[in-house]
């Protein structure tokens, strides 16, 4: 029985045959993703980060709450971009100006088929729709 033991050491040489087909494949390519051992913990530093962000409104006297009061009521039933503050982040809006309502001092706006509500106080500029 003549056998021929292969001496080489690189795999790569080796012919298909000889290759021993039992060995393991390992896990491939599996992405790391971190472990979180304190959950709170990260949703505090997330929450800080958000308060970080934020700023606050900026404040006006009355005569400019006036104009731009009038400007939403000049532009009612007109597109226009109406920009104004929301939980201390800036939110510009392209929308149709659909209601006032001088009760409640709220504006109601549509943007495609979404009605959204906001208060007069909240707004600090409209552009277009002259």
């Amino acid at each position: 029985m003549n056998t021929k033991v292969n001496q080489e050491t690189d795999y790569r040489k080796i012919p298909v045959e000889q290759l021993n087909s039992n060995i393991p494949q390992g896990r491939g390519m599996i992405k790391w993703q971190p472990f979180a051992t304190m959950p709170e913990q990260y949703r505090r530093i997330e929450q800080m980060i958000d308060d970080q962000a934020k700023c606050s409104p900026p404040q006006f006297d009355n005569d400019i709450l006036v104009m731009i009061e009038e400007k939403v009521r000049r532009n009612l039933g007109k597109e226009i971009v109406l920009r104004y503050w929301n939980n201390g982040f800036e939110v510009p809006l392209e929308c149709k100006v659909e209601y006032i309502d001088d009760k409640t001092g709220i504006v109601i706006v549509s943007k495609g088929l979404e009605l959204i509500h906001v208060k007069f106080v909240q707004i600090y500029e409209v552009d277009g729709g002259w």
